[in-house]
């Protein structure tokens, strides 16, 4: 039986973003379904109680009941401390794994540690979740990139004559992101009024190259902040903002925006779920790395409104040329558009809504994007 190794860093310490929770979560079930050996191995930092809001033994509980809700127990492992402690499969349970494993999954970040078991195994492939700034930054640091033998990016652009950044050398493989289409049921309901969304005001990624910023959603909201008010539609979002932003809060407040806390609506994987499947639609902006570089990154988050029949309703980063849109899926360039857009779904919701699970059958689905991935990556 193929078994496949899906490393990450530091995701588990981040309990209150279940959106990044479920990324993992997604390719370890949706292997799994395929009949292969899946393992969720994320490295994680010891914890400083001087400036982390969690201890360890938290965010393993916390993690615990993830797996026991959703049915991967016994299918992680939490290497804590540099390997000090191991959560989930124990130290050779891990090292049995590793020795069968025939793939590396590593889910972005930095390359892996030279010293690493992952350098053992195999075959080993990238998944690249932040294209453009991915690209940027192997400019300007070494990003490890040369330990792997195959590179996947869910920017349908990267490497291609539409996007604005140079990629020397590197084959970029285009993917999408794979929804666990039976984890994401359909639930078509036209009684539900919010369209929403769940985004960080200030994210982490910001960098500039070659004299030109790429940031996080902050100046997009800004861009299109108005679209609630002329659109005659409230958008209910799950921001992570600072409390000290009042000036911003309060424009975003006035303009037809519901702030919500994340840490209450979203805060786990389950909660998280049934915000997006309680919504009518999703309205959401894209980092403005994302919009510069023309990257033709698709969300995650999208991927699981559309499997939920939900319409999604998105800025353009440029990947109409791989996804259908126009039914179901819908890009803006301009306040106008984001308006058009939001009328256009609530006039002929009943057909938008079932076009978007469609297109999450047809595109989404972990079944097609794992099989495609493992198939590319030699497996």
């Amino acid at each position: 039986m193929t078994t496949v190794i899906i490393a990450t860093q530091q995701w588990t310490s981040w309990p209150e973003y279940a959106g990044s929770t479920w990324v993992p979560i997604q390719y370890l079930i949706g292997l799994g379904r395929l009949g292969v050996t899946a393992i969720w191995v994320d490295h994680l930092r010891r914890m400083d109680p001087r400036s982390d809001v969690h201890g360890v033994e938290y965010l393993m509980n916390h993690l615990e009941a993830t797996a026991q809700g959703l049915g991967f127990q016994g299918r992680y492992c939490v290497v804590y401390d540099g390997g000090r402690r191991h959560f989930g499969l124990d130290r050779g349970e891990l090292t049995d794994r590793m020795l069968e494993a025939d793939l590396l999954l590593a889910l972005s970040g930095r390359g892996l540690d030279p010293a690493s078991p992952l350098t053992r195994i195999p075959r080993r492939a990238y998944v690249d979740m932040d294209p453009g700034f991915t690209q940027a930054w192997t400019r300007q640091v070494d990003m490890g990139l040369d330990g792997f033998d195959v590179l996947f990016t869910v920017g349908a652009n990267v490497g291609g004559r539409d996007f604005r950044l140079p990629t020397p050398g590197i084959d970029w493989r285009p993917i999408v992101p794979p929804v666990v289409l039976d984890l994401w049921p359909c639930r078509i309901d036209e009684s539900c009024q919010r369209f929403s969304t769940v985004a960080d005001w200030w994210a982490r990624q910001y960098l500039t190259l070659d004299t030109k910023n790429y940031g996080g959603k902050r100046d997009e909201f800004l861009r299109f902040v108005k679209v609630p008010i002329e659109a005659d539609q409230p958008i209910e979002v799950a921001l992570t903002i600072y409390p000290d932003d009042h000036r911003e809060l309060g424009l975003l407040r006035q303009s037809n925006w519901l702030i919500r806390n994340p840490c209450i609506y979203t805060g786990d994987p389950f909660s998280y779920r049934e915000f997006i499947q309680y919504s009518r639609a999703e309205f959401s902006v894209a980092k403005s790395g994302y919009v510069r570089s023309n990257a033709g990154w698709v969300s995650d988050r999208s991927a699981c409104y559309l499997a939920s029949g939900k319409p999604v309703i998105v800025q353009s980063t440029g990947f109409e040329g791989r996804l259908p849109t126009g039914q179901g899926l819908l890009t803006f360039t301009s306040p106008e558009e984001a308006v058009a857009a939001i009328r256009a779904v609530n006039e002929d919701y009943l057909s938008h809504a079932r076009a978007a699970r469609e297109i999450a059958e047809q595109h989404f689905d972990s079944d097609k994007v794992l099989a495609s991935m493992l198939d590319q990556a030699g497996i």
